[in-house]
């Protein structure tokens, strides 16, 4: 039986890589999507998720999306790459086809809770970007904790560097995590089970030549393939990562991870906001992704997108 999933996510090229991989795997039931104005311009996002189920003519998800802003905003010019996104020639052929859910969406938060409030089975929620949606729903309905099963989250830098260098920090700090640590503070307190996957993993995954050349290679019969390769290659000037790909393959495939208990806290103030480190006196008790199967994880997101 598919697993119920609740995937919220920013926006970037990773972010969607994730949500298409969640969408076209046969052990996911893919619910509601839900698109931060984090690490993107969410209505962009919108639009360019939209025009992405058109052109691989899938169904399923309800698709929302928030424009407040985050609390500590993601750089601009990483955001506006949302507009490159959503005018990929691409999508060229789209008008021959109907639109995949017209119209301007409801809200995330009325979307999650109409999921959670009517499920029978308990969601798996995974997030890879902040948790800013989440954080104000539970804070608004608590009762729907009883309807998630557990939250995979890409954030936080355990043992590692950060990734914000913005003026005033130290470098601790993973960028979704920084963006709303008070979201993470109360997901972190709602004793809901948490997996976590951090950059103390993923700076070991980059998504290489060897990889893209493998993808490239099938992407003349399958589009989804095509879609993924012309996303990545978006990303030029430094080293990218699988970052929200392998928290998606977290949920789809867990056999290939090995976690171990890590008792952590976040810091909410100071120039180590974001920080999320091992904590002795308070936090709480996660699972962190401590290693992954490298060759089975990239022959996964292979075969996923050769499916369409």
């Amino acid at each position: 039986m598919a697993k119920p999933i609740i995937h919220d996510h920013d926006g970037h090229v990773d972010d969607l890589l994730s949500c298409i991989l969640l969408w076209l795997s046969p052990e996911i039931d893919l619910q509601a999507v839900g698109i931060t104005n984090g690490d993107c311009y969410a209505a962009q996002i919108y639009e360019a998720t939209q025009k992405i189920a058109t052109y691989l003519d899938i169904d399923g998800p309800e698709i929302a999306f928030s424009e407040e802003d985050m609390p500590n905003p993601f750089p601009e010019n990483w955001r506006r790459e949302s507009y490159i996104i959503n005018e990929l020639p691409l999508f060229r052929d789209n008008y021959l086809k109907k639109q995949y859910q017209a119209g301007r969406s409801r809200t995330i938060e009325s979307m999650f809770a109409d999921c959670l409030s009517n499920t029978k089975e308990p969601f798996t929620v995974v997030v890879t970007g902040p948790l800013t949606n989440m954080a104000k729903l539970l804070t608004a309905q608590p009762e729907l904790k009883e309807k998630i099963l557990e939250f995979i989250i890409m954030g936080g830098a355990v043992n590692c560097k950060g990734n914000v260098e913005e003026e005033g920090t130290d470098g601790s700090a993973e960028w979704n995590v920084y963006a709303d640590p008070m979201a993470f503070k109360q997901i972190l307190d709602s004793k809901i089970p948490i997996k976590l996957v951090t950059l103390d993993l993923t700076n070991d995954l980059p998504v290489t030549k060897d990889f893209l050349g493998r993808l490239e290679a099938q992407s003349e019969n399958s589009r989804a393939s095509a879609l993924a390769f012309k996303l990545w290659s978006l990303v030029k000037g430094f080293d990218y990562y699988f970052w929200d790909t392998i928290t998606a393959a977290a949920a789809i495939e867990p056999s290939l991870f090995t976690y171990k208990e890590v008792k952590i806290d976040v810091s909410t103030s100071g120039k180590n906001t974001g920080r999320t480190g091992p904590s002795l006196f308070s936090g709480r008790k996660v699972q962190v992704a401590s290693a992954i199967n490298k060759e089975a994880f990239e022959a996964l997101l292979l075969s996923i997108l050769a499916t369409r």
